[in-house]
């Protein structure tokens, strides 16, 4: 009988990653994002007829535009988090750094195409002035 420990050859298991919070986080990323580009599409759509009526809004368009922006922005910054947490297993894994990995990666999608349609969206509010008037 041996009194030296015994050396064990069997990989370490990984744990799976703490889900505190984790519901939340995932309704942010998708929510988030794509609340807020609904917001600033009802916003743009219907500020159009009080810009042209009233004068020295445009600065309105733009403030909103920056600030769903960032919303959106942010959203997509918390998908990245998920997305570089889960790297630390496949996706097929079965594990939650897996699940992370993928809802990470879609999050990031997701999040940029919200993010970019913010922002042509915005682009607009520099053609609405001049074309009230036409």
């Amino acid at each position: 009988m041996s009194t030296a420990p015994e050396m064990s050859t069997a990989p370490e298991i990984t744990k799976a990653a703490p889900v505190r919070h984790r519901g939340l986080k995932v309704a942010y990323v998708f929510g988030g994002s794509t609340g807020a580009w609904m917001a600033h599409l009802f916003f743009a759509s219907s500020f159009v007829q009080y810009s042209c009526n009233a004068h020295v809004t445009g600065w309105y368009q733009h403030l909103a535009t920056v600030f769903f922006a960032a919303i959106a922005a942010h959203a997509t910054w918390v998908a990245y988090g998920l997305h570089r947490e889960g790297q630390r297993d496949a996706e097929d894994a079965g594990t939650s750094f897996g699940a992370n990995n993928f809802i990470g990666l879609v999050g990031i999608i997701v999040g940029l195409t919200n993010l970019l349609l913010i922002l042509g969206e915005g682009s607009f509010s520099a053609l609405i002035h001049p074309g009230c008037h036409l």
